[in-house]
């Protein structure tokens, strides 16, 4: 009987499962280059990050969230990204791959005030 239950609840689980895989609630995969950015960088560089209290120290206070800037240049980012800046450190290819920084400096490289990448 014990079998028969736990062969159900296994059979109604690989049904259930890929059902709701097909919905975005479900999905954690980043796939924008705001999600990503939140993901990977908004610890550091949102409001309250140890990041954004370091750039605050030495640049206007709107200039210290990145996602504020529209002065930042693709590659400038991934240069900073992959081999660090002062005391952020490097992020590897296994933390971040490139297509992941690819779409991450596209976001931060755009006006964001007329961003679609929300």
């Amino acid at each position: 009987m014990m079998k028969m239950l736990m062969t159900g609840i296994a059979l109604l689980a690989t049904i259930a499962l890929p059902a709701c895989a097909q919905d975005d609630w479900i999905s954690l995969e980043k796939t924008t280059g705001s999600g990503l950015f939140q993901e990977k960088c908004g610890m550091c560089h949102r409001a309250g990050g140890m990041g954004t209290g370091i750039l605050g120290r030495r640049l206007a206070p709107e200039q210290a969230l990145l996602e504020n800037r529209n002065d930042l240049q693709g590659p400038y980012i991934k240069t900073v990204v992959r081999n660090g800046f002062g005391v952020m450190f490097p992020l590897s290819r296994g933390e971040v791959s490139d297509a992941q920084l690819d779409m991450i400096a596209a976001y931060l490289a755009s006006d964001m005030s007329s961003s679609s990448d929300e």
